[in-house]
């Protein structure tokens, strides 16, 4: 009785929080039949998920339909230039593997859909240099050099530094041996899920816990703390409030696969998975702005855009938010309102607010040689949160990416530098009065430069700076039409790691955006795109 009474309470203290990220069948239903579509599936927006999804889907035949609104492809994957100067728009390091790694995650996927030979990926220099009072480290991108560097600082700590690569080392194993579950019934994944806590320990002790949590069980040096925990400024939630799960995973991804970079900027990226996706047979629309998804009998039948015209599909993959899925594309009407009462529930993270730079002087040469740093004006992650939060961005944190350090000539001419500056923000900061907005902009543009200097004091003297452009959460909601600006999707806090699945409650509807499942981040799409074409193909019996 005891050992019955034991293995029920560890499926119900599971079954929630492991059923909503890996059990595709939560949604589930026989394949849907449409009489005589356009497509097999029609892909609505061409950043990272979409365009994984649908090179995934017409690899293995599928006749697929991509409808971007804007006249590029790859969304926040993407380039812009102002005069002589390249800007990358978001990307600044993509974790996942690359050619001579261990292969394991996202380069497996690149490989699969043969974007891997149309492009040139390369290992960045550095992971970061992290920076707050009393502590200035530097560290390399492998965890060979990374625990070195920080034993020479904390000899002390050594013990701890080891655990802490053991422990993320074993939580991305588990999570590996899990990666398929999604697409298991109800009845074997549900026996899965009773077996983890046996099987895979790890995942189970830290789903609940935090970064912080984390860190005052591997270390007891606060600053050593601080330094660990440094890439929180990637994932969207301050140590304290952090999923420890996405944390352990990311920073053994980056260490053991590689930190990458793509030669010619992320832009190339995303083009290479278009001409792929026409390669294949695919069509891949620009300047097609999807308005709805057409519904009848409870199902998808296709999509109209916004010139009226109409496309039919048997499925649906829609690289959005939930909440342009409920509210604008397929409407409330046709959702159950536990769906609806579960996203209006979650927290979205947060938004990003930065500075793209182009300068006339050669940061290299004047011994900058960076490319990720990471300046914090107080040690505790929360106060640097809060500050950026409303609006303080002279008290915060930055991060300060030198792209012309990456050793791609595309951003800069010689002689000259390409810096983007970064902090987190909330478009409540943010006001609707054009007037208002720009006056605040431009004022916040000069105080996050202003940070900046404290580590680059030439970005003082406006001689310097030949391009200077300002981002807020507003220009983020008008390019991706993410509510609030949001890039990361839900916060990714211990109660809502799992975000939403990759299913939808339309039975022939899927997401492939940061707000599912594989989390956030340019491989994570990629891997949200793979999830949701995996699901079809498996509905289609298709391996």
């Amino acid at each position: 009785m005891k050992k019955q009474n034991f293995i029920r309470k560890v499926f119900l203290s599971m079954i929630l929080p492991i059923i909503l990220i890996f059990n595709a069948g939560l949604y589930a239903a026989e394949n849907p039949a449409a009489p005589k579509p356009d497509y097999d599936v029609i892909v609505i927006g061409a950043g990272m998920g979409g365009l994984s999804a649908a090179a995934h889907l017409a690899v293995k035949g599928q006749k697929v339909l991509v409808l971007e609104k804007h006249f590029v492809v790859g969304g926040s994957t993407s380039k812009f230039t102002r005069g002589e100067f390249v800007f990358d728009v978001a990307l600044h390091e993509m974790a996942g593997g690359g050619p001579g790694k261990m292969d394991r995650g996202l380069y497996q996927l690149l490989k699969a859909t043969g974007v891997d030979k149309k492009v040139e990926l390369y290992e960045v220099p550095h992971f970061y240099r992290s920076i707050f009072p009393g502590v200035d480290i530097t560290l390399p991108p492998n965890w060979p050099g990374f625990k070195s560097e920080l034993k020479k600082k904390w000899p002390e700590e050594s013990e701890g530094i080891e655990k802490f690569h053991v422990l993320c080392a074993d939580l991305f194993k588990d999570l590996m041996e899990l990666r398929d579950l999604f697409r298991k019934g109800s009845v074997s994944g549900a026996f899965t899920q009773i077996l983890v806590p046996f099987s895979q320990p790890t995942f189970f002790k830290w789903k609940d816990r935090t970064v912080k949590d984390l860190m005052d069980h591997c270390f007891k040096n606060e600053d050593l703390k601080a330094v660990v925990s440094q890439l929180w400024v990637f994932y969207g939630a301050s140590v304290d409030r952090e999923s420890a799960l996405i944390f352990m995973a990311a920073t053994e991804s980056y260490l053991s696969d590689g930190a990458w970079h793509i030669k010619g900027t992320s832009q190339a990226l995303a083009d290479g998975y278009a001409d792929r996706i026409r390669e294949l047979g695919g069509t891949v629309k620009t300047g097609s702005l999807v308005t709805k998804i057409l519904m009848e009998n409870g199902r998808a039948t296709g999509v109209r855009t916004a010139d009226g015209k109409t496309y039919t599909a048997r499925y649906i993959v829609a690289n959005t938010d939930p909440y342009q899925l409920a509210d604008k594309l397929v409407g409330r009407e046709n959702l159950p309102a536990k769906y609806l009462a579960k996203i209006d529930a979650m927290k979205p993270a947060n938004s990003l607010f930065g500075v793209y730079i182009g300068l006339n002087i050669d940061l290299k040469t004047l011994g900058y040689n960076d490319t990720e740093i990471f300046y914090n004006t107080y040690r505790e992650s929360m106060k640097n949160y809060e500050a950026m939060m409303k609006g303080d961005f002279d008290k915060g944190a930055v991060a300060i990416t030198i792209y012309s350090n990456l050793g791609d000539p595309v951003y800069a001419p010689k002689g000259k530098s390409v810096v983007k500056l970064d902090a987190y923000s909330d478009i409540s900061v943010w006001p609707k009065d054009r007037a208002e907005y720009n006056k605040l902009k431009a004022q916040k543009v000069d105080e996050l430069i202003a940070l900046a200097a404290r580590v680059i004091p030439e970005l003082k003297d406006p001689k310097n700076i030949i391009v200077k452009e300002g981002y807020t959460p507003r220009t983020i909601e008008h390019f991706t039409m993410n509510k609030g600006g949001v890039v990361y999707g839900f916060d990714l806090t211990p109660d809502q790691w799992e975000k939403v699945p990759n299913t939808t409650p339309v039975p022939n509807v899927f997401i492939a955006s940061n707000w599912t499942q594989a989390w956030h981040g340019v491989g994570s799409c990629q891997i949200n795109g793979w999830r949701a074409a995996r699901l079809i193909l498996d509905r289609e019996g298709i391996e």
